[in-house]
């Protein structure tokens, strides 16, 4: 039986690819979107630029405003902390029912990520955008386990808001290796079984995140 073609409407393809120009850093944070740039270098009307806004609005990715146009959402503080407050506590949640579901061969496929992560780390001249897809996959594949679709999605949606921050982290000198360091660990402590340990684990390993990304930001504005 033949495959039935995807259709991608011309709002779908705008959408894709303006929110990939916001997490990648492509367009700023704070920047101003020219819809009609936008419109122009994408091949196609305004109509389907605006529509891919509205959906990045709703997103939390962009900022609508009434006599302004629209922006890209700026980094922030608060919003670095809302993230992390509710990203701790979920993919705490989803680790614990990852574990005590996880078996041989959930466990190989984990320890497979873990050399592929070993082995872009330490590239020459590292691919940025493939370091932070692995690091995703590695988390998204440990989340799916809890077998929670609610969950996930959650998770899912707050990981792309968060995106742009982590991006902060992989010109830290020595983050990438001791991220890698700590996903080590807490594969080990998930093949013990250890599910309120691995959930402990995780969070702190988040929040470590969130420590370091806040002060590379502080740094940053006081330059």
């Amino acid at each position: 039986m033949s495959k039935i073609p995807v259709i991608v409407t011309a709002a779908e393809h705008v959408h894709a690819v303006l929110k990939q120009w916001v997490l990648n850093g492509e367009l700023a944070p704070g920047e101003k979107i020219d819809q009609d740039a936008v419109a122009a270098k994408l091949g196609v009307s305004k109509m389907p630029v605006r529509s891919a806004l509205d959906k990045l609005a709703a997103q939390d990715l962009v900022v609508l405003h009434s006599h302004r146009g629209v922006t890209v959402k700026p980094l922030s503080e608060d919003h670095l902390d809302d993230i992390y407050l509710v990203r701790c506590n979920l993919e705490g949640l989803a680790v614990k029912l990852a574990t005590e579901r996880l078996n041989s061969d959930y466990l190989a496929m984990l320890r497979e990520m873990l050399r592929e992560q070993d082995a872009l780390a330490h590239q020459p001249n590292a691919d940025t955008d493939r370091i932070l897809a692995t690091n995703r996959e590695f988390h998204m594949f440990i989340y799916r386990l809890a077998e929670r679709p609610v969950l996930l999605g959650t998770i899912e949606r707050l990981w792309e808001q968060s995106e742009r921050y982590r991006r902060i982290l992989l010109v830290q000198p020595g983050m990438v290796d001791g991220s890698l360091n700590e996903h080590r660990q807490l594969v080990e402590l998930m093949e013990r079984g250890e599910a309120e340990e691995a959930s402990r684990f995780l969070m702190e390993h988040n929040r470590k995140t969130q420590r370091v990304v806040l002060e590379v930001m502080r740094g940053q504005t006081n330059n």
